[in-house]
């Protein structure tokens, strides 16, 4: 439905397997580690060779260790922070890494600023650090995939693309090019799922013993409707590290497309044993209720997960992303199905957390995000209670709170909610330009693209849409909601 406008982000996928070569030829080919301790040091590439296979949880093990072993190491708290399970963690990585930048290379401190831009929100200055960073180290092929992906946080895929192919030509021998690829074919627009494959099996060559490696590969079959050779590409992912929650979590995903859904269950539930917490676990256990149709359990797991997630045992800021994770899945329920009373309570529920998160990151910016998530979801409340006046004005009222906030797609949000209120008047082709411009990345944004399509007599967009998402295969609360919709959708159509 929404870009979700968090104030971290888990970039993990950004590192691969890094082995510092600058030592042997004078030439800095990948990111220093600049330590006394080489127990310290080999914590780190064990972490990042852990990152670049998608398990963060290990890593993030492996991080702490460094920093146990070398208390001033700020690449560990920079590199940690990108497993960090909350906004708060995140900041206070970063915190201790600027506290400890004293005798870092100029990489290490560079990567410091980088990472600073998440904390303000500040594409512009996030994108020309990248820049810098990948002119200073032109033979270093790291540098290409962040600024790749930094082009992708501003949308430009195309720009993204050309970066992730400078990197493998800079280093082959590298996973980290092929799989940034793999990701940008798979997830981004315009889409090539063969192509994401054909990167996702480079990465499985080179790193032959990675579970993550064929999770990629699971992901690419999924995403080609071969539902059956991903759940065994990822069943193989558990026969590689049987204590990886990913790998658990994706065979879930495969088999509640499958329409196994105790079986999915099962596999959420084995994900949650080896997690840090058990909040995607609940969460993809009650994404189930939604895709057999049953959305009134859905509400209500939902519903109970949030009031007893004080009693978890996790960090108030933890308890508080987990709250938020239930509160924003029940209030897409609600509006989906046209529940303005429980849409309400859900706001109500959200709003002083999601001030509080913003709180914990300390930023203005961090703050005026959480103020636009709250002001996005008044203003659709509004619509669906016929009020359009008034939930045009909270929209404007987005704007106007995301003004300071340097980030190209920062409007993504607000487009959404425009495009919403115009379906919901019957204005549907201004509806088609608000969602043409909202986040096209997310499966229920095109959903209501498809809508708007189809009533404003543009069939064929329409269908070739509701074509696509029928076959999506990603698991999140908005594909939740549609999947069954649309596949009988195009099934009576035919």
């Amino acid at each position: 439905m929404k870009k979700i406008r968090l104030t971290f982000v888990r970039m993990g996928w950004l590192f691969s397997m890094a082995v510092p070569l600058w030592a042997m030829s004078g030439t800095v080919k990948d990111i220093p580690v600049t330590t006394s301790s080489k127990e310290a040091m080999q914590y780190v590439r064990q972490g990042l060779a852990l990152m670049d296979q998608g398990d963060g949880q290990k890593a993030k093990n492996l991080f702490t260790k460094a920093i146990g072993k070398d208390p001033k190491l700020a690449i560990a708290y920079i590199l940690r922070s990108n497993t960090a399970d909350s906004p708060k963690e995140f900041a206070d990585n970063l915190k201790m890494a600027k506290d400890h930048l004293t005798g870092a290379s100029d990489w290490e401190r560079m990567y410091y600023d980088f990472y600073a831009t998440y904390l303000t929100s500040d594409w512009n200055q996030r994108l020309d650090i990248a820049k810098k960073i990948a002119a200073k180290f032109p033979e270093a092929a790291r540098p290409q995939v962040d600024l790749g992906y930094t082009y992708l946080d501003g949308n430009d895929v195309t720009q993204a693309r050309d970066a992730f192919q400078k990197a493998v030509k800079l280093n082959p021998g590298w996973t980290g090019g092929y799989y940034a690829l793999f990701r940008t074919y798979l997830f981004n627009d315009p889409k090539d799922f063969k192509m994401a494959e054909q990167n996702a099996t480079k990465v499985t060559m080179l790193a032959p013993s990675s579970p993550g490696a064929e999770i990629a590969l699971g992901d690419c079959y999924r995403a080609e409707n071969d539902l059956m050779k991903a759940k065994d590409a990822y069943s193989k992912a558990i026969s590689l590290d049987p204590t990886m929650a990913e790998a658990y979590y994706k065979r879930g995903h495969a088999n509640t497309f499958l329409g196994n859904y105790d079986e999915a269950k099962q596999d959420y539930r084995d994900g949650g044993k080896h997690d840090d917490n058990m909040t995607m676990s609940n969460q993809f256990v009650g994404l189930t209720y939604l895709y057999s149709g049953d959305y009134q359990g859905a509400l209500k797991w939902f519903s109970d997960l949030a009031s007893k997630a004080d009693a978890s045992g996790d960090s108030p800021d933890k308890i508080r992303i987990a709250k938020m994770n239930y509160y924003e899945t029940y209030a897409n329920i609600a509006l989906h199905y046209n529940d303005a009373d429980r849409l309400k309570e859900a706001i109500s529920w959200m709003e002083p957390v999601s001030m509080q998160i913003g709180s914990d990151v300390g930023t203005r910016e961090a703050a005026l995000n959480q103020k636009g998530n709250i002001l996005y979801w008044q203003s659709l409340l509004e619509a669906l209670q016929g009020n359009y006046d008034l939930a045009k004005g909270k929209a404007e009222e987005i704007k106007t709170t995301l003004e300071p906030i340097q980030d190209p797609t920062k409007l993504m949000n607000y487009e959404f909610a425009m495009g919403y209120i115009h379906m919901r008047e019957q204005h549907y082709a201004e509806a088609v330009q608000d969602f043409e411009k909202s986040n096209l990345n997310n499966i229920y944004n095109k959903y209501w693209l498809a809508k708007a399509y189809e009533r404003s007599d543009r069939k064929s967009m329409a269908n070739n849409l509701f074509d696509e998402i029928a076959t999506y295969n990603f698991n999140d609360n908005g594909y939740a909601l549609i999947r069954s919709e649309v596949k009988e959708k195009l099934a009576m159509s035919r």
